[in-house]
Protein backbone atom coordinates (compact mmCIF):
# COMPACT_ATOMS: atom_id res chain seq x y z
CA UNK A 1 0.00 0.00 0.00
CA UNK A 2 2.83 2.35 0.91
CA UNK A 3 4.59 1.50 -2.35
CA UNK A 4 1.50 2.43 -4.37
CA UNK A 5 1.22 5.77 -2.61
CA UNK A 6 4.88 6.50 -3.24
CA UNK A 7 4.44 5.56 -6.91
CA UNK A 8 1.52 7.95 -7.29
CA UNK A 9 3.48 10.73 -5.60
CA UNK A 10 6.36 10.18 -8.01
CA UNK A 11 3.98 10.49 -10.99
CA UNK A 12 2.42 13.73 -9.72
CA UNK A 13 5.22 16.04 -10.99
CA UNK A 14 5.05 14.41 -14.43
CA UNK A 15 1.26 14.85 -14.62
CA UNK A 16 1.59 18.46 -13.51
CA UNK A 17 4.27 19.11 -16.13
CA UNK A 18 2.10 17.52 -18.84
CA UNK A 19 -0.84 19.70 -17.87
CA UNK A 20 1.39 22.78 -17.91
CA UNK A 21 2.66 21.92 -21.38
CA UNK A 22 -0.91 21.32 -22.59
CA UNK A 23 -2.06 24.62 -21.09
CA UNK A 24 0.86 26.48 -22.68
CA UNK A 25 0.12 24.88 -26.06
CA UNK A 26 -3.51 26.00 -25.89
CA UNK A 27 -2.38 29.56 -25.20
CA UNK A 28 0.07 29.41 -28.12
CA UNK A 29 -2.69 28.20 -30.43
CA UNK A 30 -5.00 30.93 -29.17
CA UNK A 31 -2.38 33.62 -29.81
CA UNK A 32 -2.28 32.56 -33.47
CA UNK A 33 -6.00 31.95 -33.92
CA UNK A 34 -7.44 35.03 -32.16
CA UNK A 35 -5.85 37.65 -34.49
CA UNK A 36 -7.01 35.70 -37.55
CA UNK A 37 -10.49 35.36 -36.06
CA UNK A 38 -10.70 39.08 -35.28
CA UNK A 39 -9.47 40.00 -38.75
CA UNK A 40 -12.01 37.69 -40.39
CA UNK A 41 -14.78 39.00 -38.13
CA UNK A 42 -14.19 42.72 -38.71
CA UNK A 43 -13.25 42.46 -42.41
CA UNK A 44 -15.39 39.51 -43.46
CA UNK A 45 -18.39 38.40 -41.42
CA UNK A 46 -19.35 41.77 -39.90
CA UNK A 47 -19.34 43.69 -43.24
CA UNK A 48 -21.29 40.85 -44.83
CA UNK A 49 -24.01 41.01 -42.18
CA UNK A 50 -24.13 44.81 -42.44
CA UNK A 51 -24.39 44.57 -46.25
CA UNK A 52 -27.29 42.13 -45.97
CA UNK A 53 -29.08 44.56 -43.64
CA UNK A 54 -28.34 47.65 -45.74
CA UNK A 55 -29.62 45.90 -48.87
CA UNK A 56 -33.07 45.99 -47.24
CA UNK A 57 -32.91 49.76 -46.64
CA UNK A 58 -32.40 52.92 -48.67
CA UNK A 59 -28.87 53.03 -47.16
CA UNK A 60 -28.35 56.83 -47.16
CA UNK A 61 -24.93 58.29 -46.41
CA UNK A 62 -26.51 60.63 -43.87
CA UNK A 63 -29.77 60.62 -42.01
CA UNK A 64 -32.00 57.85 -40.80
CA UNK A 65 -32.36 54.51 -42.52
CA UNK A 66 -35.66 53.71 -44.16
CA UNK A 67 -36.55 50.03 -44.31
CA UNK A 68 -37.40 49.02 -47.88
CA UNK A 69 -37.88 45.29 -47.51
CA UNK A 70 -37.31 43.53 -50.84
CA UNK A 71 -38.04 46.66 -52.90
CA UNK A 72 -34.37 47.07 -53.83
CA UNK A 73 -34.20 43.50 -55.11
CA UNK A 74 -37.50 43.83 -56.98
CA UNK A 75 -36.28 47.02 -58.64
CA UNK A 76 -33.06 45.29 -59.73
CA UNK A 77 -34.91 42.26 -61.08
CA UNK A 78 -36.98 44.59 -63.28
CA UNK A 79 -33.86 46.42 -64.50
CA UNK A 80 -32.86 44.94 -67.91
CA UNK A 81 -29.25 46.00 -67.37
CA UNK A 82 -28.87 43.67 -64.37
CA UNK A 83 -29.27 40.33 -66.24
CA UNK A 84 -27.14 41.79 -69.02
CA UNK A 85 -24.37 42.58 -66.52
CA UNK A 86 -24.58 39.08 -65.02
CA UNK A 87 -24.48 37.49 -68.48
CA UNK A 88 -21.43 39.53 -69.45
CA UNK A 89 -19.73 38.70 -66.15
CA UNK A 90 -20.29 34.96 -66.63
CA UNK A 91 -19.05 35.07 -70.23
CA UNK A 92 -16.03 37.10 -69.20
CA UNK A 93 -15.28 34.68 -66.34
CA UNK A 94 -15.64 31.67 -68.63
CA UNK A 95 -13.31 33.12 -71.27
CA UNK A 96 -10.85 34.30 -68.64
CA UNK A 97 -10.63 30.88 -66.98
CA UNK A 98 -10.42 29.09 -70.33
CA UNK A 99 -7.56 31.23 -71.66
CA UNK A 100 -5.66 32.53 -68.65
CA UNK A 101 -6.04 29.44 -66.48
CA UNK A 102 -5.90 26.41 -68.78
CA UNK A 103 -3.22 27.61 -71.21
CA UNK A 104 -0.52 28.27 -68.54
CA UNK A 105 -0.85 24.66 -67.36
CA UNK A 106 0.26 23.29 -70.70
CA UNK A 107 2.83 26.06 -71.19
CA UNK A 108 4.38 25.10 -67.85
CA UNK A 109 4.48 21.43 -68.86
CA UNK A 110 6.15 22.33 -72.16
CA UNK A 111 8.69 24.52 -70.33
CA UNK A 112 9.66 21.53 -68.18
CA UNK A 113 10.52 19.61 -71.37
CA UNK A 114 12.93 22.30 -72.58
CA UNK A 115 16.67 22.40 -71.85
CA UNK A 116 17.38 24.09 -68.48
CA UNK A 117 18.98 27.18 -70.04
CA UNK A 118 16.09 27.76 -72.44
CA UNK A 119 13.58 27.14 -69.65
CA UNK A 120 15.20 29.81 -67.45
CA UNK A 121 15.07 32.38 -70.26
CA UNK A 122 11.43 31.59 -71.03
CA UNK A 123 10.50 31.77 -67.35
CA UNK A 124 12.17 35.18 -67.09
CA UNK A 125 10.19 36.50 -70.05
CA UNK A 126 6.89 34.96 -68.95
CA UNK A 127 7.03 35.87 -65.27
CA UNK A 128 8.50 39.34 -65.68
CA UNK A 129 6.79 41.40 -62.95
CA UNK A 130 4.77 44.23 -64.44
CA UNK A 131 2.43 46.81 -62.95
CA UNK A 132 -1.19 45.92 -63.65
CA UNK A 133 -2.18 49.53 -64.41
CA UNK A 134 0.87 50.13 -66.60
CA UNK A 135 0.20 46.89 -68.50
CA UNK A 136 -3.42 47.88 -69.01
CA UNK A 137 -2.44 51.26 -70.47
CA UNK A 138 0.06 49.48 -72.71
CA UNK A 139 -2.64 47.18 -74.05
CA UNK A 140 -4.89 50.19 -74.55
CA UNK A 141 -2.25 51.55 -76.91
CA UNK A 142 -1.92 48.20 -78.71
CA UNK A 143 -5.69 48.09 -79.31
CA UNK A 144 -5.94 51.70 -80.48
CA UNK A 145 -7.88 51.74 -83.75
CA UNK A 146 -6.02 54.72 -85.25
CA UNK A 147 -2.34 54.13 -84.47
CA UNK A 148 -2.23 50.90 -82.45
CA UNK A 149 0.23 48.11 -83.21
CA UNK A 150 -2.50 45.53 -83.71
CA UNK A 151 -4.30 47.75 -86.21
CA UNK A 152 -1.04 48.19 -88.12
CA UNK A 153 -0.48 44.41 -88.18
CA UNK A 154 -4.05 43.79 -89.34
CA UNK A 155 -4.05 46.39 -92.14
CA UNK A 156 -0.42 46.77 -93.27
CA UNK A 157 0.94 43.27 -92.62
CA UNK A 158 -2.07 40.98 -93.08
CA UNK A 159 -3.93 43.17 -95.55
CA UNK A 160 -7.19 43.03 -93.60
CA UNK A 161 -9.75 45.84 -93.37
CA UNK A 162 -9.56 48.07 -90.25
CA UNK A 163 -10.54 46.13 -87.17
CA UNK A 164 -12.89 47.33 -84.43
CA UNK A 165 -11.18 45.60 -81.48
CA UNK A 166 -12.56 47.22 -78.30
CA UNK A 167 -15.41 48.97 -80.13
CA UNK A 168 -16.93 45.71 -81.36
CA UNK A 169 -19.83 44.49 -79.23
CA UNK A 170 -19.35 40.89 -80.39
CA UNK A 171 -15.59 40.61 -79.80
CA UNK A 172 -14.80 43.09 -77.05
CA UNK A 173 -14.84 40.46 -74.28
CA UNK A 174 -12.36 38.26 -76.14
CA UNK A 175 -9.97 41.18 -76.64
CA UNK A 176 -10.31 42.04 -72.96
CA UNK A 177 -9.45 38.52 -71.84
CA UNK A 178 -6.60 37.93 -74.27
CA UNK A 179 -3.97 40.04 -72.41
CA UNK A 180 -4.55 37.91 -69.34
CA UNK A 181 -2.65 35.06 -70.99
CA UNK A 182 0.52 37.13 -70.57
CA UNK A 183 -0.37 39.21 -67.53
CA UNK A 184 -1.80 36.43 -65.35
CA UNK A 185 0.89 34.08 -64.10
CA UNK A 186 -0.35 30.95 -62.32
CA UNK A 187 2.25 29.10 -64.37
CA UNK A 188 4.80 29.77 -61.64
CA UNK A 189 2.74 27.66 -59.25
CA UNK A 190 2.43 24.92 -61.83
CA UNK A 191 6.18 24.87 -62.46
CA UNK A 192 6.79 24.54 -58.74
CA UNK A 193 4.36 21.64 -58.57
CA UNK A 194 5.88 19.95 -61.63
CA UNK A 195 9.38 20.21 -60.19
CA UNK A 196 8.19 18.43 -57.03
CA UNK A 197 7.01 15.36 -59.00
CA UNK A 198 9.64 12.58 -58.70
CA UNK A 199 11.38 11.86 -61.99
CA UNK A 200 10.99 8.17 -61.29
CA UNK A 201 7.29 8.47 -62.17
CA UNK A 202 8.12 9.64 -65.68
CA UNK A 203 10.95 7.15 -66.07
CA UNK A 204 8.66 4.28 -65.13
CA UNK A 205 6.05 5.53 -67.59
CA UNK A 206 8.65 5.77 -70.37
CA UNK A 207 9.76 2.19 -69.67
CA UNK A 208 6.13 1.14 -70.07
CA UNK A 209 6.04 2.94 -73.42
CA UNK A 210 3.86 5.90 -72.40
CA UNK A 211 3.73 8.76 -74.90
CA UNK A 212 4.31 12.41 -74.06
CA UNK A 213 0.59 13.18 -73.83
CA UNK A 214 -0.06 10.02 -71.86
CA UNK A 215 2.46 11.12 -69.24
CA UNK A 216 0.77 14.50 -69.01
CA UNK A 217 -2.68 12.94 -68.55
CA UNK A 218 -1.69 10.23 -66.06
CA UNK A 219 1.15 11.89 -64.12
CA UNK A 220 1.47 15.65 -64.54
CA UNK A 221 -2.17 16.71 -64.34
CA UNK A 222 -3.14 14.40 -61.42
CA UNK A 223 -0.09 15.52 -59.41
CA UNK A 224 -0.96 19.15 -60.12
CA UNK A 225 -4.55 18.69 -58.98
CA UNK A 226 -4.12 20.31 -55.50
CA UNK A 227 -2.49 23.41 -57.06
CA UNK A 228 -5.08 23.52 -59.85
CA UNK A 229 -7.89 23.28 -57.28
CA UNK A 230 -6.56 26.27 -55.33
CA UNK A 231 -5.72 28.52 -58.30
CA UNK A 232 -8.97 27.68 -60.10
CA UNK A 233 -10.99 28.66 -57.04
CA UNK A 234 -9.19 32.01 -56.85
CA UNK A 235 -9.62 32.48 -60.62
CA UNK A 236 -13.37 31.88 -60.40
CA UNK A 237 -13.83 34.35 -57.55
CA UNK A 238 -11.54 36.97 -59.07
CA UNK A 239 -12.97 36.84 -62.60
CA UNK A 240 -16.54 37.18 -61.32
CA UNK A 241 -15.49 40.36 -59.49
CA UNK A 242 -13.49 41.88 -62.35
CA UNK A 243 -13.54 45.66 -62.52
CA UNK A 244 -10.25 47.45 -63.07
CA UNK A 245 -9.11 45.97 -66.39
CA UNK A 246 -12.35 46.42 -68.41
CA UNK A 247 -13.03 49.75 -66.71
CA UNK A 248 -9.68 51.16 -67.81
CA UNK A 249 -9.90 49.79 -71.34
CA UNK A 250 -13.55 50.22 -72.31
CA UNK A 251 -15.47 51.92 -69.45
CA UNK A 252 -18.08 49.22 -70.03
CA UNK A 253 -18.58 49.96 -73.70
CA UNK A 254 -19.50 49.69 -76.42
CA UNK A 255 -23.15 50.02 -75.40
CA UNK A 256 -22.56 48.12 -72.18
CA UNK A 257 -21.13 45.05 -73.95
CA UNK A 258 -18.23 44.83 -71.47
CA UNK A 259 -19.95 46.17 -68.34
CA UNK A 260 -19.53 43.60 -65.57
CA UNK A 261 -21.67 43.42 -62.43
CA UNK A 262 -19.09 45.26 -60.33
CA UNK A 263 -18.91 48.01 -62.95
CA UNK A 264 -22.70 48.33 -62.88
CA UNK A 265 -22.56 48.52 -59.09
CA UNK A 266 -20.23 51.49 -59.45
CA UNK A 267 -22.62 53.10 -61.96
CA UNK A 268 -25.48 52.71 -59.49
CA UNK A 269 -23.36 54.17 -56.69
CA UNK A 270 -22.52 57.16 -58.86
CA UNK A 271 -26.27 57.83 -59.09
CA UNK A 272 -26.59 57.71 -55.27
CA UNK A 273 -28.67 54.49 -55.32
CA UNK A 274 -26.81 53.04 -52.36
CA UNK A 275 -29.48 50.54 -51.34
CA UNK A 276 -29.74 49.16 -54.88
CA UNK A 277 -25.95 48.94 -55.17
CA UNK A 278 -25.72 47.01 -51.90
CA UNK A 279 -28.50 44.66 -52.99
CA UNK A 280 -26.75 44.01 -56.29
CA UNK A 281 -23.51 43.29 -54.41
CA UNK A 282 -25.39 40.77 -52.28
CA UNK A 283 -26.79 39.13 -55.42
CA UNK A 284 -23.28 38.83 -56.84
CA UNK A 285 -22.06 37.38 -53.55
CA UNK A 286 -24.85 34.78 -53.66
CA UNK A 287 -23.93 33.81 -57.22
CA UNK A 288 -20.26 33.40 -56.32
CA UNK A 289 -21.13 31.32 -53.25
CA UNK A 290 -23.36 28.98 -55.30
CA UNK A 291 -20.66 28.50 -57.94
CA UNK A 292 -17.96 27.94 -55.31
CA UNK A 293 -20.09 25.39 -53.43
CA UNK A 294 -20.80 23.49 -56.65
CA UNK A 295 -17.12 23.63 -57.54
CA UNK A 296 -16.09 22.32 -54.12
CA UNK A 297 -18.60 19.49 -54.37
CA UNK A 298 -17.54 18.43 -57.88
CA UNK A 299 -13.78 19.09 -58.01
CA UNK A 300 -11.63 16.83 -55.83
CA UNK A 301 -8.24 18.21 -54.84
CA UNK A 302 -6.77 14.89 -53.71
CA UNK A 303 -4.62 13.49 -56.58
CA UNK A 304 -5.15 9.94 -55.29
CA UNK A 305 -8.95 10.13 -55.06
Amino acid sequence: MTANVEGLESLAPAVTATREVSRRRRWQIALFVIPAFLFQFFWGWYPMVVALFLSLTDSPIRGNLTFQGLNNYNRLLLDPLVPMAFRITLIYAGLSILLTFAIPIFVSILLMEMPPRVMRVMMLLWFLPLSGIASTLFWQYLYNEQFGVFQWIATSVLGLPPQSFLSSQNWVLLWLVLPGVLMYGPGLYYLTGLQSIPRSYYEAAEIEGASFWRKIWTISLPRLRPIIAMTLLFAIIGSLQEFAFPDLLTRGGPNGASRTVVMYIMDILNHARYGDATALAVMLFALIMVIVLIYRAVFKADPDS
